[in-house]
């Protein structure tokens, strides 16, 4: 893990796993640490468990953030878990440096989209959503944080309207889909060839071509990529 240290800007990201109590739990942890350690995506702390069945880290991108996180839920969707996120951006602060314990904006914001994110996902119609994207912000009541932080592109700002549905549409999609169809797209996400693919899932190329043209992959994939710049 990079070495700890305050952020002026910075995203966080924090995930929690979905009804992980009706899962047996050294399976489901067993599952969650493999799917972590077969990430490439480090950021500024990769991400990791912490308390229960959470875990979090921290990158400098809304795009660098989304990545890990559409790798790791499709890791752990193809054992038949799930995964959700809530992602912020803002300062932040380490309020004790040799606990790790972490503050600051980025952190309230990522809880708040956390938990918009699982009342959204039991209101009819949004099951399948399981990204959500904070508000930056600079002060919290009772905080002796009042600091500015450092703005992104427009265009990727957490609260955009087309990114956050872009999102949605992204999670829903991959919540239809079952376990070995999402090995397929973890595939095609990663660059594997089609003929890897099909061997990891021990089915012959054709089957896994026509699994991508069933599932309409490509277009999925290509949209997962663009919230990734």
């Amino acid at each position: 893990m990079a070495s700890m240290k305050a952020h002026t800007y910075a995203v966080a990201v924090i995930g929690d796993i979905v009804d992980s109590r009706s899962h047996d739990r050294t399976a489901l942890h067993r599952a969650l640490t493999t799917a972590l350690a077969a990430l490439s995506e480090h950021g500024i702390e990769p991400l990791h468990p912490t308390v229960g069945d959470e875990i979090q880290g921290i990158f400098a991108t809304h795009g660098e953030a989304l990545r890990p996180a559409h790798l790791l839920r499709l890791r752990l969707r193809e054992s038949d878990y799930d995964i959700r996120f809530g992602i912020g951006a803002g300062e932040i602060r380490i309020v004790d440096r040799e606990s790790g314990i972490q503050d600051g904006p980025a952190w309230w914001a990522a809880r708040d989209a956390l938990n918009h994110t699982e009342e959204l996902a039991s209101t009819p119609g949004w099951a399948g959503v399981r990204t959500g994207l904070g508000l930056s912000t600079t002060h919290k009541e009772g905080s002796d944080a009042s600091h500015a932080t450092v703005g992104t592109s427009p265009s990727h700002e957490p609260h955009a309207p087309q990114i956050t549905a872009l999102c949605h549409l992204i999670d829903a999609h991959i919540s239809a889909l079952n376990p070995s169809t999402c090995v397929t797209l973890r595939g095609l996400l990663e660059g594997e060839s089609n003929v890897e693919t099909a061997e990891r899932l021990s089915i012959s190329p054709s089957a896994n071509t026509q699994r991508v043209n069933r599932h309409a992959l490509r277009p999925l994939a290509e949209a997962i990529r663009a919230t990734w710049s």
